[in-house]
């Protein structure tokens, strides 16, 4: 096969092909700058709560307004990210519960109380299930792509603007408070940014997947950098290259998209990781 065939063709059949990679890398940048502060703060698994809690949500949007318009059913699931933080801080806090185990909590609770509000009560309300679980990055609506336009675009001038006080609060929260940063709040816009993020990435990536988008990156940059700079602009190239090419792979062998993508993305976690394992011998 021509490399024409491999990498030409794709882009002369419709416009599906540059619709389905911007949206894939307007999913990609904001999940690995947030993926960055979420790792070296621990909570990466906090991604894996809100996209699941985002179900929940979105069936009681459907409830309340009696309509599956995208705008109702995105606040609908960001609020229910909002609580799911609340409920994580809560049971993290004023238990013995370890941080994971109630994430997991809280996120399978929430995910199966979601499923039994679709099934039992919103049935006739046609939520694709499949959809919100794994995505149509190819199926994305224009209304949708301007939405993660604009989301792409707040993050990297959020990240830009309170650079500093991310930095700080991430790697020396005493230290930050100390300086008058308010930490907690910073926490809170955090975990705000990041349940519009995940309910965003929803219809393109879906909820299972959207954990791989905001984790893998930032691990990978972690493997070779110790500056957050770097480990920034390491995420987003990992982000990036991992949609191009896992759009590639879906056309050629034709599968899902969504999961070509993270397939691409831990391949080229697992490559990094055997080069940092391999560099010292090769000096």
């Amino acid at each position: 096969m021509s490399l024409y065939h491999l990498f030409i063709e794709p882009w002369t059949i419709g416009d599906w092909m540059w619709r389905g990679l911007l949206t894939s890398s307007l999913v990609a940048i904001p999940c690995a700058i947030l993926g960055c502060f979420l790792y070296l703060r621990r909570l990466s698994l906090l991604s894996d709560a809100l996209s699941h809690a985002a179900l929940p949500g979105v069936a009681a949007a459907y409830l309340i307004t009696g309509n599956s318009e995208t705008w109702s059913l995105i606040i609908g699931a960001t609020l229910a990210g909002l609580v799911t933080t609340f409920l994580v801080n809560v049971v993290d806090r004023r238990s013995r519960t370890r941080s994971d185990a109630a994430i997991g909590i809280v996120f399978t609770t929430l995910f199966a109380l979601g499923v039994i509000m679709i099934s039992a009560l919103a049935s006739d309300a046609h939520i694709d299930l499949d959809c919100v679980l794994y995505g149509d990055v190819l199926g994305v609506a224009d209304h949708s792509i301007i939405a993660l336009a604009i989301l792409s675009a707040l993050v990297i001038t959020l990240a830009v603007v309170f650079f500093r006080p991310l930095q700080i609060s991430t790697f020396d929260p005493a230290l930050a408070a100390s300086f008058g940063i308010p930490v907690a709040l910073i926490q809170t816009a955090l975990m705000s940014v990041l349940s519009i993020t995940t309910v965003a990435a929803l219809e393109a990536v879906g909820a299972v997947l959207v954990i791989a988008a905001i984790i893998t990156p930032a691990a990978t940059a972690h493997l070779v950098t110790r500056h957050l700079q770097s480990m920034i602009a390491i995420a987003v190239a990992h982000g990036l290259l991992s949609a191009a090419l896992g759009m590639y792979i879906s056309i050629w062998i034709n599968c899902s998209t969504a999961g070509a993508m993270v397939s691409v993305g831990a391949l080229l976690y697992t490559l990094t990781l055997a080069y940092t394992r391999l560099r010292p011998s090769l000096r």
